[in-house]
């Protein structure tokens, strides 16, 4: 908190005008509508984790277009009904790096560099990482899974509802960076299913 207010003085507010800006960036939070104050909270929170030598994990993303990401290319049973080349899904993956300790729904979110910035067109990441929703589904590469390891139940529930789950999928906001993690590969999904849009707020 005190890192956001001293980057608010930076600016050259102080006072009510700092109180005032703080309560216009917050937006309507008790219906999740932020206006600039979360992305300033991870902006600063970013900086004091490089301060403190928090590392810097890469991971690398395969596009939806670039493998069997569509519903009738996986059955429950039989497994993935296609054949991949692992060889194009390499060529394929896009670059992402975020900070140790970070979410992949993070990195989507509010990352840096031009990986992030994709990265966040491709996960919409609807209930802001509560993990009620299941928007930013991510497929872990099978090599990985181990690392990453398996959702637990609550999370599970969710990827139930998901948009054609896959034995590895994980959701964005429960699979957090670490330097174990460098080198992860992951698969975006072809498209989402976002519950959210069908509950009925008050205007």
């Amino acid at each position: 908190a005190q890192g956001v207010v001293d980057a608010l003085k930076g600016s050259g507010l102080s006072g009510g005008a700092l109180l005032s800006t703080v309560r216009s960036m917050a937006g309507r939070w008790e219906v999740g509508e932020d206006a600039g104050l979360e992305a300033l909270v991870m902006s600063v929170k970013q900086e004091l984790d490089r301060t403190e030598g928090k590392a810097a994990v890469t991971f690398y993303c395969i596009p939806p277009n670039a493998w069997a990401s569509r519903e009738t290319d996986f059955d429950q049973e039989k497994g993935l009904l296609v054949e991949e080349d692992p060889g194009a899904l390499k060529d394929a993956a896009f670059r992402v790096s975020g900070l140790e300790g970070m979410s992949i729904t993070d990195v989507a979110k509010f990352g840096e560099g031009d990986g992030a910035s994709v990265l966040g067109e491709y996960l919409e990441c609807a209930c802001s990482g509560v993990m009620a929703c299941s928007t930013c589904q991510v497929v872990v590469d099978d090599e990985w899974f181990g690392k990453v390891g398996e959702p637990e139940e609550a999370e599970q529930d969710m990827l139930d509802l998901a948009f054609s789950p896959r034995p590895t999928s994980r959701l964005g906001c429960q699979v957090v960076l670490s330097p174990e993690l460098d080198g992860l590969v992951l698969r975006i999904p072809r498209a989402s299913n976002n519950m959210m849009d069908h509950i009925p707020f008050d205007d």
